[in-house]
């Protein structure tokens, strides 16, 4: 029998690393702002006018739900400070792909790249 994993996918932030879970809990909260889990295309979509709201949000959630036991969880204003025009497609692309690695069982999928920021952020990326 394997030993199971977290599914926790590691991203650096500002030189610090976080971890993005997407748990059951996160999955219920998705299914409650969305609609479920696989309208997570849509939120993200340029034609929702929430769009930056829900990525504050949902990254909020996911950072939270990988945070070890006694962690100080992050307000969506704290985690809104790590976010800028210049990594936003790459914090949606880290989303996607934490998404795909919870869903994996932690397992790495072949397709899934990191790339770095500008501002030395690392993010993985799936291959389109």
């Amino acid at each position: 029998m394997s030993a199971i994993k977290d599914g926790r996918m590691p991203v650096e932030l500002n030189g610090k690393t976080y971890y993005l879970l997407f748990s059951l809990n996160a999955l219920d909260e998705m299914q409650d702002r969305f609609g479920g889990y696989d309208k997570l295309d849509k939120a993200f979509d340029q034609s929702n006018p929430n769009m930056i709201k829900d990525l504050r949000w949902l990254l909020t959630l996911i950072i939270n739900e990988g945070m070890e036991e006694g962690e100080t969880p992050l307000t969506e204003l704290q985690v809104g400070k790590l976010i800028h025009i210049g990594n936003l497609q790459q914090i949606k692309d880290a989303i996607f792909a934490a998404f795909v690695y919870s869903t994996n069982g932690g397992e790495e999928k072949e397709a899934a790249d990191e790339e770095t920021t500008e501002e030395g952020n690392r993010v993985a990326v799936q291959d389109e």
